[in-house]
């Protein structure tokens, strides 16, 4: 074969200088001596062993490995048959221009920054540990087909092309005799991209082949050539190694273009045409690995097919969201790392698992995904698992934001460093990783998974309200059963009862309580239950259903309470040893299935040895009957005490009077409002405080002083009892309760000079607390490292105090050793440190200077402009023991920390009965504020002690809209008087008037009265006297319940069917415009019965508010009703109606209907046609009405008539309560007088 004329030359001429005759190519070694000898440092040729020398012979080239970015950017070379075809699509033959994007490939590979703890969990078996850093591309040039060589020192002017050689291919190790050596180890290829022509043959591929291309040298001269044309594209070379094999494989093989192949070109000899192109046996070895590695990087099949431990697909019924399958195949081929997170993930499916990784937290595969699509967090991609990280500094940021969204957060965290493993294999308490290289993989745990309703850390409790779960069981006959926790506190609430049709008392405890999260057993509840939680639960709360395997039975948790509370040796009976509020619920199926639910669904989260070891559970009982003011779920809702109509507290009672500055005084004073007082003496009591309070107004600034920055002390004293207490909030506690134990004493002397001792008894109630501190504190010391960190006092943990003697007995070793050194080099030594972890401890740390004397053997670690560093191997046996000293300490610590911990609890009821007076004080000075607040005329109610109920405020204003106008500096509020019962009023208002005139305000400010003074604090009203209400029953505002699939009228009756089943003698009822939903015949005759009812039976004080005038006409002659309206002045000319807010007695002249839709801008034909209608109809019905009579005897007089007869013949029975037979005997004959003059 004779030579190739310079234009004939292709690529290879440029990479491996031409041979003459004369110098032979038989072995790589014979190539290098040449290329050694003539100093040119040309790129050397690896030719087979057995080729001849000749001058004829053509070098075998040596092709730069190119990576692919994308199909879309780079073009294939087919104008060479020496570069491997790779697409059909032609390119130009004077352009050859194939880039790689370095930071991509970075992207692909990168992880989150490690630390001292191994994260070498996700690597494959045969992956390096370390990484190595990518280093600058160089750059070469290389002529291109068919163009004269460069020349030295010449200034010719060619074409050239530009091919990339990426950091992120391998790069095999060059073969003993076939070039020189590569300097380091290959790296491996960190990831696959599906598109990359080019995939470096393994070691053992290169053993195998002789026919390898040649290897480049970074010494050639070629790629110190400065000669770069201006119009040229140079051929940019990129290698992390000197002298690195580059060996081109061909990953996917397309058939060439024959118009774009050299007709001078040949086949490497011992290669094939595989589909078209040409693969060597080492090209189809690395494209089988390559496959093979692609199949490995597939997605999880399992994943693709979602379905839970019981193989059912989600949309199925009975599907299980919490749970997946995972085929026994797939565990096979699991990493450890893997294995290691799907035996978790597969029981918390549903919930976001953040994974420690050193000092990261990572989410894997959907949780990753769902990061990224929520949050935007950065996915990438590690081995077949989507991943992002976050920083484990910001974990409770990013918990917050999960739960924010309404997702569960699990947090798995390391539960040893790296060292503590190799501690454990050492002692051989584990065994080493299946990967076979003596690397253990680190331990991670479950530590807790968060849920909305279950928070117990103070960084995700975002209010200061309680976190209430509740756990519901129905037994199909209106019976319930709950068990209510609050897990910031630690509190359990136990409640069983029988409910009415309407789930009365089911929903007055939603309302009070609204919790976060609740817990049911699928196909448990109701459908009518079902549509009151939709209705009444906030929309933030999170629905738990259990299925029918889930949870325990009324046996099993029985089981489950005497393991977790066992009996005592004194204990007679097996039930003894549980709290009290348990064993009062024995027997009540429901409630102990409820706690049950509860207790299962806390042992899931891993949170449930901390709450139920608190013993800390009580009885709940949402309406309190005959224990104070009762405040059902409508009451609530419809005067607006806890939240207004648009679910906010923006002008509710609540808002107006709580003026709490604590966090559990806010919490007791929503229990007292939910519950006002009943009994006269302890409503007293309060007052008189209230009062003492008013009048010295320097007590509330003294106690502000006090309570200053004390953080949530019910909480934290919680945490401290679970464990779970951070040491700086621990200490926080110790100095808030020094603080509180000094602060309640010194307003304890203040209270005594009070005119009552409301005040001061309760703040005599509390212990003193030094000597509980003291005992406390004389147990540890803070960590001289550590502000935020406790060791024991010396003597109080022989293990601790062992273990830092050996500690200071190594140090001070160093110490000399370091001396030593100084002595035998004669320079300035000392110990660097590593401030990121304790990885990097002892380092030897020399000036750059005095880098000359260092010892051979100390091994270079890293350097500075000023500094070098070094480990010294003498001293590795003295650090390794440093470290595994210091390691023991932190578990001595820890356990310490919890004998702490435990001491401070035995005393937890000192603590939170401190707690409680201190809360208690809190909301008397909040009632005394809002006393305050409410501006003038206000007044301390007078409690009357009567049989019967009455109620008598003068001037009173409502006090939320009072002060409403005079915050926007409107006009004064009209106040009016209000009296229902007594010796000479009637018990029942009947309340007419038009729209818009005051009707609603009335009967509100009323009940708003009421409760403020049972609640025990002033009134806004000149003068109140009343006798204390037993409960507060209202039917107001027209709506309809969708959700429970009730119309406005249904709903109306359902309320007023409650009313008049609860009512007492001793009850405040408000009827606001009862039968509007029905036609007019029938609305009347509805209203007109159940105002009859009341008056005559049910005896309650009541507001009837009514627009039906014949009603105020049938029942004049009663003597329980008392007819009144709200005045109003008209000017009929120009149709003007003049609201005056004033109550007065009489009957409304009209609802003034026509005049309202005036004013609402109804166009005045329409509205005069109405007015004409209008008197019509009404003349009509009153001529109709007229002639209801049954001969001489009205038919509202039959009723009573015909009750008497019952009572006579012995059909129907007087109440059995003294007062109401009394008073219906009384107001029957007092209604029979009137039948004759009506």
């Amino acid at each position: 074969m004779s030579k190739q004329g310079p234009k004939q030359r292709t690529l290879d001429f440029f990479i491996t200088k031409p041979k003459t005759q004369g110098q032979g190519t038989s072995n790589t070694a014979s190539s290098k001596n040449a290329s050694t000898a003539n100093q040119t440092k040309t790129t050397t040729a690896s030719t087979s062993n057995n080729a001849t020398a000749n001058a004829s012979t053509k070098p075998k080239p040596a092709v730069a490995s190119v990576p692919k970015k994308s199909p879309q950017n780079v073009e294939e070379a087919a104008t060479s048959p020496l570069v491997p075809v790779a697409s059909s699509r032609s390119i130009p033959n004077d352009a050859l221009s194939v880039t790689s994007d370095h930071s991509a490939s970075r992207s692909r590979a990168s992880t989150p920054p490690a630390s001292e703890i191994a994260d070498v969990d996700m690597m494959d078996e045969d992956e390096e540990v370390g990484y190595r850093p990518s280093r600058l591309k160089r750059k070469f040039s290389m002529a291109s087909d068919g163009e004269a060589p460069l020349k030295a020192g010449g200034n010719t002017h060619v074409k050239r092309k530009s091919i990339v050689i990426s950091d992120e291919e391998e790069e095999p190790k060059a073969k003993k005799g076939k070039g020189k050596p590569s300097a380091r180890p290959a790296k491996r290829r960190k990831t696959s991209d599906p598109d990359d022509d080019f995939i470096a043959p393994s070691d053992e591929e290169e053993e195998d082949d002789d026919d390898l291309p040649v290897v480049l040298d970074e010494d050639s001269p070629v790629k110190k050539s400065k000669t770069i044309a201006k119009n040229s594209s140079a051929l940019v070379l990129s290698s992390d190694e000197e002298e690195d094999d580059i060996v081109p494989v061909k990953k996917k093989a397309a058939k060439p273009r024959l118009s774009n192949v050299s007709s001078t070109s040949s086949i490497t000899p011992g290669a094939t045409m595989d589909g078209g192109g040409i693969m060597t046996a080492a090209e189809r070895r690395a494209a089988a690995a390559k496959v093979e590695k692609s199949e490995k990087e597939k997605p999880y099949e399992f994943l693709e097919d979602v379905r839970d431990k019981d193989g059912i697909r989600p949309g199925e019924e009975g599907y299980d969201p919490r749970t997946l399958y995972i085929p026994k195949g797939a565990w096979k081929t699991f990493t450890p790392f893997e294995v290691q997170f799907w035996e978790i993930k597969q029981n918390h499916y549903d919930t976001i698992l953040f994974f420690q990784k050193g000092k990261f937290y990572e989410l894997y595969e959907d949780d990753a995904r769902i990061g990224h699509q929520i949050f935007d967090l950065k996915l990438t991609q590690r081995v077949k698992m989507s991943m992002v990280g976050v920083p484990e500094s910001s974990f409770d940021f990013w918990a917050s934001k999960f739960l924010a969204r309404g997702y569960k957060v699990g947090k798995v965290e390391q539960a040893e460093t790296s060292i503590g493993a190799e501690m454990r294999i050492a002692a051989g308490q584990g065994e080493k990783s299946a990967k076979g290289k003596g690397k253990e993989l680190v331990k991670r745990v479950l530590n807790k998974v968060f849920t909305n309703g279950t928070l117990m850390d103070g960084e995700y409790l975002n209010d200061e309200e309680a976190s209430h779960c509740v756990s519901l069981k129905e037994d199909g006959e209106n019976k319930f059963g709950l068990a209510i926790l609050d897990s910031s506190t630690s509190e359990f609430n136990l409640s069983a009862f029988e409910d009415d049709v309407c789930r009365t008392k089911l929903e007055t405890l939603l309302r009070q309580l609204r919790p976060k999260e609740i817990i049911l057993s699928k196909g448990n509840l109701s459908v009518s239950t079902t549509r009151l939680l939709k209705n009444v639960l906030p929309t933030s709360c999170t629905w738990t259903a259990l299925r029918s395997v889930e949870g325990y039975s009324y046996a099993k948790t029985l089981e489950e309470l005497k393991t977790l509370y066992p009996p005592d040796d004194d204990d007679m009976g097996s039930a003894a040893s549980l709290p009290e509020a348990i064993q009062s619920v024995i027997g009540e199926e429901t409630a102990i299935e409820a706690l049950g639910s509860l207790i299962w669904y806390l042992r899931t989260l891993n949170i449930d040895k901390a709450l139920l070891s608190a013993k800390n559970f009580n009885i709940y009982d949402p309406m309190r009957r005959g224990q104070g003011l009762v405040l059902d779920g409508q009451t609530l809702s419809h005067i607006e005490v806890l939240l207004n109509s648009d679910g906010t507290d923006d002008g509710t009672l609540l808002k107006l009077i709580g003026r709490c500055i604590t966090p559990f005084g806010k919490r007791l004073f929503r229990i007292w409002l939910c519950m006002p007082l009943r009994d006269i003496k302890l409503i007293n009591d309060r007052l008189d405080a209230v009062e003492d309070l008013m009048r010295h107004e320097t007590f509330e600034t003294d106690f502000m002083a006090v309570v200053k920055g004390i953080p949530d002390l019910e909480r934290i004293v919680s945490r401290v009892h679970a464990g779970t207490c951070k040491v700086k909030d621990f200490l926080k506690i110790l100095d808030s309760f020094k603080k509180l134990n000094t602060g309640l004493s010194e307003l304890a002397e203040t209270a005594s000079t009070f005119e009552t001792t409301s005040v001061a008894g309760l703040l005599r109630s509390v212990e003193d607390l030094k000597p509980y501190l003291k005992n406390v504190k004389k147990m540890f010391v803070a960590s001289a490292d550590d502000a935020n960190e406790l060791v024991p006092e010396s003597g109080v943990d022989e293990e601790y105090d062992a273990i830092s003697a050996e500690i200071n007995e190594i140090e001070s070793e160093l110490d000399s050793k370091l001396k030593k050194f100084e002595q035998k080099l004669g320079i300035k030594l000392e110990f660097w440190h590593s401030i990121t972890g304790t990885k990097d401890i002892y380092l030897m740390q020399v000036n750059t200077a005095d880098k000359k004397k260092v010892p051979k053997e100390w091994q270079k670690h890293n350097d500075t402009k000023a500094k070098a560093r070094y480990m010294v191997p003498e001293l590795a046996t003295l650090i390794r023991k440093l470290k595994e000293a210091r390691e023991s300490t932190k578990t001595v610590i820890k356990a310490f920390i919890s004998r702490l911990y435990a001491a401070f609890d035995a005393d937890r009821d000192v603590w939170l009965r401190t707690v409680r007076v201190t809360a208690e004080l809190d909301c008397l000075l909040s009632l005394s504020k809002a006393s305050v607040a409410i501006g003038t005329p206000s007044c301390r109610p007078e409690f009357v002690d009567s049989e019967e109920a009455f109620v008598d405020f003068t001037e009173m204003r409502h006090p939320g809209i009072a002060m409403a106008l005079g915050a926007r500096g409107g006009g004064d509020f009209i106040s009016n008087d209000v009296k229902l019962g007594g010796s000479e009023t009637p018990k029942i208002m009947l309340l007419s008037g038009p729209n818009m005139a005051g009707k609603s305000t009335i009967m509100r400010q009323t009940c708003v009265g009421v409760i403020m003074a049972q609640l025990g604090m002033y009134v806004p009203a000149s003068t109140a006297r009343l006798s204390p209400v037993d409960a507060i029953l209202t039917r107001m505002g027209a709506y309809d319940n969708m959700f429970s699939n009730s119309s406005t009228f249904k709903v109306e009756l359902d309320e007023c069917s409650k009313i008049i089943r609860d009512a007492t003698p001793r009850s405040l009822v408000i009827l606001d415009e009862l039968g509007r939903g029905t036609s007019t015949f029938d609305g009347i005759a509805i209203a007109g019965a159940v105002l009859h009812h009341l008056a005559t039976h049910t005896l309650a004080l009541s507001c009837f508010a009514t627009h039906y005038s014949s009603l105020t006409n049938d029942y004049k002659y009663h003597p329980n009703i008392r007819a009144m309206h709200m005045a109003t002045s008209i000017d009929e000319e120009k149709r003007e109606l003049i609201w005056l807010y004033k109550l007065v007695e009489g009957v409304a002249p009209s609802s003034f209907g026509t005049h309202v839709a005036s004013l609402a801008g109804v166009p005045a034909n329409i509205v005069q046609r109405a007015d004409v209608i209008s008197e019509d109809f009404s003349r009509q019905f009153a001529e109709r009405l007229a002639g209801r009579t049954a001969g001489a005897v009205p038919i509202t007089a039959q009723v009573d008539l015909s009750y008497l007869c019952k009572l006579l013949s012995g059909k129907m029975s007087l109440d059995e309560n003294k007062v109401r037979k009394r008073e219906v005997l009384k107001i029957l004959k007092t209604a029979a007088r009137s039948y004759g003059n009506p």
